[in-house]
């Protein structure tokens, strides 16, 4: 065209194609391979939660959520109404479940235009080409069969050629007979993997407090000694200085708990999970709960969000949307409840060691999993634990040999959040716990609400960290503080860090769920946590009397 006399070449547009498919089929593996860019999806193996563009040279490959047939989950009612706005549609088909894969979405891509893409190929010996080559003739509908992960440039051309020829898709019925299912383990026997199916959902949290506590044991003595002269030096500095650097809430005093206690959960707990995420070990675990965890409302498939929600309770509330529309409001509430965030959980296992009892993560975590199991059955909907209501629920994946990419890729958003978000936000806090302190507004306002710490039985000086930890998960450790932490028994400590990590979801968690759901919703969640988790501690605060009362009956 001309512009101003000038002859300008004007660029042409890139073709935009609609990626489809099954959740976990492997849709954004896919176009990271082919736009050779990340594919950065929901954090959860398989479950992209919005739609996201990948852009080559000439396509912009927009990645919908993955679809679970018969749901109408968020993530379903989006990847479906991305088919209806869109007129080229690249279809992802995994080849172990090919008859069923391709027979659910033909009627809802009839008369668009697209090409199939049949992942797992590599499953299959090369005897099947020559039923796919027949099928491809039959639907008149280009089909490439690919190995996700390893897509070769030959397959990249092809594929870019028929994208650039898209035929029409028709609703014509046919049957390849090809199936595969993958080889049965200890996870599918119906006791022992329901057994095995919750070892393995706590192993996460196990293994980052045993490599916590022993980075810990060696590195704190070193950082201790390291930090003793500036602590010395900054001493000596005017208040308010000296208080917000060493001070009970100061930098330094506080510092080092998180460093050294927390960073090592946080890392170590997004690795194996990224290792469950990457290998498809989290979607058997999955499977394998389901029948027990139907009976207090939730799915199997419901639970791994709540998992999620131990890496930071955000992208798993988010994550949430491709849950049943029934089950989605029981499974953020529980996330709110018990999902002890990587700030929460790595905060709480400081304040343990600093007391010199780090072994009471044990009774903590086995009291926490108690009350959130009680507090779902009590929230969720009594027709969700209805026998004949199945939540809905994808057969066994096949497990997929690990790699350090694709761990990594799982896990560097959990690990990468701390850092930009957690961290920071913890140096605020002890900077206004500091400033507050010097003010004295502190002992004020303990005076004013000693009452309410006398009824869970805890110190007057225990209120701040019970508000912080309210606000904001991480705000706990100010339980760590020395004299605080030195004057609290066992059963104390236990029910500060419980209230303080339940009392209330963070303000960046509830912001979301108002997002998600609706300020309604939010409020009433909220309104029953506080009321549960009163309950909940003042059995716990109290247990040496009730267990006296039990004994004495």
């Amino acid at each position: 065209m001309y512009v101003g006399g000038l002859c300008v070449l004007k660029r042409p547009s890139t073709l935009k194609i609609t990626v489809i498919g099954k959740e976990g089929v492997g849709k954004s593996q896919l176009i990271s391979s082919l736009t050779g860019k990340n594919a950065e999806s929901s954090n959860f193996k398989g479950s992209t939660i919005s739609e996201e563009s990948y852009n080559s040279d000439k396509f912009s490959f927009v990645d919908t959520p993955g679809i679970v047939f018969d749901s109408d989950s968020e993530t379903t009612k989006i990847a479906i109404s991305s088919i209806h706005g869109n007129d080229s549609i690249l279809l992802v088909v995994n080849a172990t479940n090919i008859d069923d894969d391709i027979e659910y979405f033909l009627p809802l891509i009839k008369n668009k235009k697209g090409i199939i893409i049949v992942t797992n190929w590599d499953r299959f010996n090369s005897k099947n080409e020559n039923i796919l080559e027949n099928l491809e003739q039959d639907l008149k509908i280009p089909i490439i069969p690919v190995d996700a992960r390893k897509i070769t440039e030959s397959q990249k051309s092809r594929i870019f050629e028929a994208l650039d020829n898209p035929q029409i898709f028709s609703n014509k019925t046919f049957h390849t007979g090809i199936s595969i299912r993958p080889k049965s383990t200890i996870l599918e026997k119906k006791h022992a993997g329901i057994f095995i199916g919750l070892v393995l959902l706590l192993s996460p949290a196990i293994l980052s407090v045993i490599g916590a506590n022993y980075f810990g044991e060696l590195i704190h003595p070193i950082i201790s000694d390291l930090l003793r002269g500036p602590i010395e030096s900054l001493s000596t500095l005017p208040s308010p200085l000296m208080e917000i650097f060493v001070g009970d809430y100061g930098f330094l005093s506080m510092g080092p708990f998180l460093f050294v206690w927390a960073t090592p959960v946080v890392v170590i707990y997004a690795l194996v999970l990224g290792i469950y995420k990457s290998t498809g070990l989290l979607d058997r675990t999955s499977l394998a709960i389901h029948p027990l965890v139907k009976k207090i409302g939730v799915s199997g498939r419901d639970v791994t969000r709540i998992v999620m929600g131990f890496g930071c309770n955000v992208p798993a509330v988010i994550s949430s949307r491709s849950c049943s529309s029934c089950s989605r409001g029981t499974t953020i509430s529980t996330i709110s409840f018990g999902s002890a965030c990587s700030y929460q959980f790595s905060a709480s296992i400081a304040v343990f060691s600093a007391s010199g009892m780090p072994w009471l993560v044990i009774p903590f975590l086995l009291f926490l999993t108690a009350t959130t199991i009680l507090y779902t059955r009590l929230v969720s909907r009594k027709k969700n634990r209805d026998k004949l209501n199945m939540p809905v629920i994808e057969g066994q994946v096949f497990f997929e040999k690990p790699s350090f990419s694709a761990i990594w890729r799982e896990s560097k958003s959990n690990i990468t959040q701390f850092f930009k978000m957690a961290l920071p936000i913890f140096l605020g806090i002890t900077f206004v716990a500091s400033i507050i302190n010097w003010t004295g507004i502190i002992d004020y306002f303990a005076a004013e609400i000693s009452f309410l710490m006398q009824f869970v039985n805890l110190p007057e000086d225990a209120s701040l960290a019970i508000i912080f930890g309210s606000i904001r998960k991480d705000g706990l450790l100010l339980l760590a503080e020395p004299n605080l932490v030195s004057s609290l028994s066992a059963i104390q400590i236990l029910t500060g860090v419980y209230l303080a990590g339940t009392l209330l979801p963070c303000i960046v968690t509830f912001l979301t769920v108002i997002r998600e759901m609706s300020w309604m919703f939010a409020i009433k969640m909220v309104s029953k946590q506080i009321i549960a988790v009163i309950a909940f501690t003042l059995l716990l605060a109290h247990s040496d009397k009730v267990l006296n009362i039990f004994l004495q009956i």
